[in-house]
C-alpha cells in the first residue's frame, strides 16, 4: 500500500517535471510564455498519470520559431529523462500541442478542451481566463461533436494490450485498474456529462460526480471513483477475475448512456436507431468548422519532430518502442484532417494533401511538396517497430518542410475568411478581424 508520505512524494514530482520543462522552454526560446496541461491537478493521479503539456508562446511566433522550438522541445525533453529516471511515467512524450496567445483572444477559435487546462509554469492569468470563459460558455456545434466523437471512440469493452503497462516501475501492478478507470472510463463519461448537463467541466472528477448525482451510470461511476481514491488499493488489484468483472460492469454505463447523450445533441441530426458504427461514420464525414479543425490540427504540427527525435534517442532506461508505433496514428490524424479541412475550405474534395496546399493560393518549394508527399506515405506505412524508426528518423529532418506550407495554408485561409467575412459586416466584426491582424495570425 501506498503511504500518504509516499503519496505526497509522488505529487511532488509533477511540480518537479514542470519547474524542470518550463524553465528550459523559457532559456530556450523569448517565445515561450505558459506551460499549460489538460487536466485539473486533481485528476492527475501520482505515480500512474503522465502529463499532457501545452505550450504557450507570445503573439509574435513565427512558423520559424515553432520550427526552432521544435527541435529544441526534443533535446530538453530527452535530457530530462537522462537526468531524472524516476520521472518516467510522467515524461511518458512530449508536449502535444502549441498554442500563441493570438489565438485566444477570438472566440471562434474556442477549442472545448481549454475547460480541463491548468498552467503549470509561467504566468497562469490567461490560461486561468480562457479556462473560464470555456467553462462559462454555451455548448455549440464544436463541442458537440468534439464530445459525442470521444464517447463514440471509446464505446466498446475494454480492450486487452490497448494500453500497455510502459515507464511505471513500482507502480505497474496498479496500472490494469488505473488504465480501465482512469483511462478508458473517465474521459468518454467527462464527455457524456458535459453533453447531458450542456455545460463544460473543469476535469474527470468533477463530470463523474456529476454524473453520478444525477442519476446517468451511477454505479458504475461510483466504483470509479471508489477505485481512484483508494489509489487501487482494493480487492480488484491483482486480481484479473474481478477485473473482468469491473470491465463488463463499466461497460454497461456506455450502453446506458448511448441513448440519452444522442438525445441531448441539438446542432445536427443524428442516425436512428444510434449504433457506434452508423454515428461514428456521420461525425467522420462532419466538420462543424473546417477553419477551426485546420488550426486545431496545426497546433499540434507546430511540435512533432521534437517528439519522433525523443523516441527515437530516448535513454536506455525509458522504453520508447510502443510510443513510437502510436505515433503514427497522429500521423494519419494530421494528414487526413488537414487535408479534409482545406477540401471543404475550397469545396474541392479528394484533391491529395500537396494539391490541397496548391489549390490553397500558397506556393510551396520542391522540397516542400515531397516533404508533404512524405508525411503521407509516412502515414500509411505497415506498423512496424524497425520500418517505422528508419522512417521517423528521416521525418526529423524533413519535417520542417511538410509544417512551413501548411502553416502558411492555415494562414491564408484565415485571412481570406476574414476578408470574406467583414464584407458589409458591422464594426464589432470588422474589429474582430482587425484584431487577428494585429495578432499576426496572417503572418
Amino acid at each position: 500500500m501506498t503511504t500518504p508520505a509516499e503519496m505526497n512524494a509522488l505529487r511532488d514530482r509533477f511540480d518537479g517535471v514542470a519547474q524542470t520543462l518550463g524553465e528550459q522552454l523559457a532559456a530556450a526560446s523569448p517565445r515561450f510564455v505558459t506551460l499549460a496541461a489538460k487536466w485539473s491537478r486533481d485528476d492527475l493521479i501520482p505515480g500512474l498519470s503522465d502529463m499532457d503539456f501545452r505550450i504557450v508562446c507570445d503573439e509574435q511566433t513565427t512558423a520559424e520559431d515553432w520550427v526552432q522550438l521544435d527541435r529544441q522541445l526534443g533535446c530538453i525533453h530527452r535530457q530530462m529523462v537522462a537526468d531524472h529516471p524516476e520521472w518516467n511515467r510522467i515524461n511518458e512524450h512530449t508536449a502535444g500541442a502549441g498554442v500563441s496567445l493570438a489565438e485566444f483572444r477570438t472566440d471562434r477559435f474556442h477549442h472545448p478542451e481549454y475547460a480541463v487546462w491548468t498552467a503549470w509554469w509561467g504566468p497562469g492569468d490567461r490560461i486561468a481566463e480562457i479556462r473560464a470563459r470555456t467553462l462559462a460558455r454555451p455548448l455549440a456545434a464544436v463541442d458537440e461533436h468534439y464530445h459525442l466523437s470521444r464517447f463514440l471512440a471509446y464505446y466498446s469493452p475494454y480492450i486487452h494490450g490497448i494500453d500497455p503497462p510502459i515507464n511505471l516501475g513500482d507502480m505497474e501492478p496498479k496500472y490494469a485498474l488505473h488504465s480501465r478507470c482512469w483511462h478508458y472510463y473517465a474521459p468518454p463519461m467527462l464527455s457524456a456529462a458535459t453533453l447531458l448537463a450542456r455545460r463544460h467541466f473543469a476535469g474527470k472528477r468533477e463530470g463523474l460526480l456529476w454524473l453520478a448525482e444525477n442519476g446517468f451510470a451511477t454505479q458504475q461511476t461510483l466504483a470509479v471513483l471508489k477505485q481512484v481514491d483508494a489509489h487501487y488499493n482494493t480487492p480488484e488489484l491483482g486480481d484479473p477475475k474481478l477485473q473482468a468483472t469491473l470491465e463488463t460492469f463499466l461497460f454497461t454505463a456506455f450502453e446506458e448512456l448511448l441513448d440519452p447523450v444522442c438525445d441531448a445533441v441539438q446542432s445536427f441530426e443524428l442516425p436512428r436507431p444510434a449504433s457506434k458504427g452508423r454515428l461514428k461514420e456521420q461525425l467522420a464525414g462532419t466538420f462543424p468548422d473546417p477553419l477551426v479543425e485546420l488550426l486545431d490540427h496545426v497546433r499540434y504540427a507546430h511540435i512533432r519532430a521534437g517528439r519522433y527525435f525523443f523516441y527515437l534517442n530516448a535513454p536506455p532506461h525509458f522504453s520508447a518502442a510502443r510510443q513510437l508505433v502510436s505515433e503514427q496514428s497522429w500521423t494519419r490524424k494530421l494528414v487526413t484532417t488537414i487535408s479534409k479541412s482545406l477540401q471543404l475550405l475550397q469545396d474541392e474534395s479528394d484533391l491529395p494533401l500537396a494539391d490541397c496546399v496548391s489549390t490553397q493560393g500558397v506556393e510551396h518549394t520542391a522540397r516542400e511538396r515531397e516533404a508533404l508527399r512524405s508525411m503521407k506515405h509516412l502515414a500509411e506505412l505497415p506498423s512496424e517497430v524497425d520500418m517505422l524508426r528508419a522512417a521517423y528518423a528521416q521525418a526529423i529532418e524533413w519535417y520542417p518542410d511538410f509544417y512551413r506550407p501548411i502553416e502558411r495554408a492555415c494562414q491564408h485561409a484565415l485571412v481570406s475568411e476574414y476578408r470574406m467575412s467583414t464584407r458589409d459586416a458591422g464594426p464589432n466584426r470588422q474589429a474582430g478581424a482587425r484584431v487577428l491582424r494585429s495578432a499576426n495570425i496572417d503572418r
